[in-house]
């Protein structure tokens, strides 16, 4: 027997929203490894889709930054969402910078992590690999936490 009163939610009837919150990275720009490093101004430049990107505000002064920072995100049912990209990027001169960056800013460490499942928390403590000529080579860490939330629009 079927109820008519009674509705069954489809994807259609919420959106998902990511929660964020990028705390701080450690082990940028080793000084001992990096001597040339002058400048120490980084900034996380985060996205789910690369045609929506958001950054942190920018944080001066150690190879080990805090930003603190929280965000809401939108996500898009029409694409498939898996992961957050997270790249952490340094601003200003040095012999170290990336050649022929008109902006000074150079990528000192990048990662792909799996979002949640929706209604669930995660937190951790992220490794960034760093591009070395052709390769990459994991140095430092990013921390953060990501929560899915389902939000009604009926």
């Amino acid at each position: 027997m079927f109820t008519r009163n009674k509705r069954i939610a489809i994807e259609k009837d919420y959106d998902i929203d990511l929660l964020l919150s990028i705390d701080h990275a450690e082990g940028l720009d080793n000084p001992s490894t990096y001597p040339s490093v002058t400048t120490r101004d980084y900034r996380v430049v985060f996205w789910v889709h690369p045609d929506y990107q958001l950054a942190t505000s920018r944080d001066l002064g150690s190879p080990d930054p805090v930003w603190n920072q929280k965000c809401r995100m939108k996500l898009d049912k029409s694409r498939d969402c898996k992961f957050l990209y997270v790249e952490v990027l340094r601003y200003g001169s040095s012999s170290e910078s990336n050649p022929g960056t008109s902006n000074g800013m150079s990528l000192v460490g990048r990662a792909q992590i799996p979002l949640p499942n929706l209604s669930s928390k995660t937190d951790g403590r992220y490794g960034l690999v760093r591009p070395k000529d052709d390769e990459y080579k994991a140095e430092g860490h990013i921390t953060l936490s990501m929560k899915l939330v389902k939000i009604d629009i009926i």
